[in-house]
């Protein structure tokens, strides 16, 4: 979890692959996550990058006191 917050701290400071790892990391799961509500998997990898969309526009939002795997899950149950 640490490696994360030191990824997303290197996404603040315009490291924008950093942002891409922690993506690419949790990926899979989250669409799998999504698609549980949405019971289609095309609508949730559209829900997903509503998700990332989210991140990229409000990236100063996230705090650094909880997991960003925690942020990125919240952010996905609410689109």
């Amino acid at each position: 979890m640490e490696e994360d917050k030191k990824l997303y701290n290197k996404f603040l400071n315009g490291e924008k692959s950093a942002l891409d790892l922690l993506i690419s990391k949790y990926k899979n799961n989250v669409i799998y996550f999504i698609s549980r509500y949405v019971k289609n998997v095309d609508i949730a990898e559209d829900i997903f990058q509503d998700v990332i969309l989210y991140i990229l526009e409000n990236k100063e939002n996230y705090k650094f006191n909880y997991s960003f795997k925690t942020y990125l899950y919240i952010i996905a149950k609410s689109k």
